[in-house]
């Protein structure tokens, strides 16, 4: 198993092919796992967490009937207005990320752009453990202006265009009824996986309208009144 970790923290440090998974590995021994792998970012901070697998079409696609969690590192952290060279095997998800203030309560919400990287060697390794076990794909992530918590996020949605075409618009209550409903789960499971929260953490609360290539052009994820996030990714 420390030959495996070494290998996973390798390959998401390098942004290479992760190595091969052994078969039937639980998620307790998948969580174990990932708390090995991110030890090893020795240079790096973890300044908050995120969900996955936060719909039930992802849930069955994948073949876990509950959403998973992992960590954000500080190294990931972009902003709008950024531009991003393509690299294999990254895709993008529109999300609500939520702060938290210094005692762990909601302080306002921003939206986010995430860019996991899912770099299994075999697409039959795309698993629910092994997806744990290399911190559920946690790359980078594009952060817009914070704003003021609504009351709500019903009726609510995001629109995401690339070079001016609509690719998709999606309700933002997609992850497991909203960010609110989320961010309670994502606090419960922390506590259930004793993952530690960190202070002021920002807490992405799932993809909505789905997982998308991320292909080269120029992007706005417009979520109304709740901001904007735009970005670039080049072919160069």
């Amino acid at each position: 198993m420390d030959e495996l970790i070494e290998q996973i923290a390798d390959a998401l440090q390098t942004r290479s092919t992760l190595p091969e998974f052994p078969e039937s590995l639980t998620v307790a021994e998948a969580y174990e796992i990932q708390n090995r792998v991110v030890a090893k970012f020795e240079d790096d901070s973890i300044i908050g967490l995120k969900a996955g697998l936060t719909s039930a079409g992802s849930q069955e696609s994948i073949g876990v009937p509950h959403p998973i969690l992992g960590r954000l590192f500080a190294s990931g952290r972009l902003f709008s207005g950024t531009t991003l060279p393509i690299i294999p095997d990254r895709f993008l998800e529109c999300e609500i990320g939520i702060c938290l203030d210094e005692s762990g309560d909601p302080s306002s919400v921003c939206p986010v752009i995430e860019l996991p990287r899912i770099a299994f060697g075999l697409s039959a390794e795309v698993t629910g453990p092994n997806l744990i076990a290399c911190n559920v794909a946690a790359d980078s992530y594009i952060l817009g202006d914070c704003v003021e918590s609504p009351t709500s996020f019903d009726d609510r949605s995001v629109e995401l265009k690339r070079d001016g075409k609509t690719l998709y618009q999606a309700k933002l209550t997609e992850p497991l009824g909203g960010p609110s409903e989320s961010l309670a789960w994502m606090i419960n499971e922390s506590q259930s996986r004793r993952f530690s929260i960190p202070n002021e953490a920002l807490m992405l609360t799932g993809a909505c309208g789905g997982i998308h290539p991320a292909s080269p052009g120029s992007y706005v994820a417009d979520y109304g009144s709740l901001g904007s996030v735009e970005f670039e990714i080049t072919d160069d």
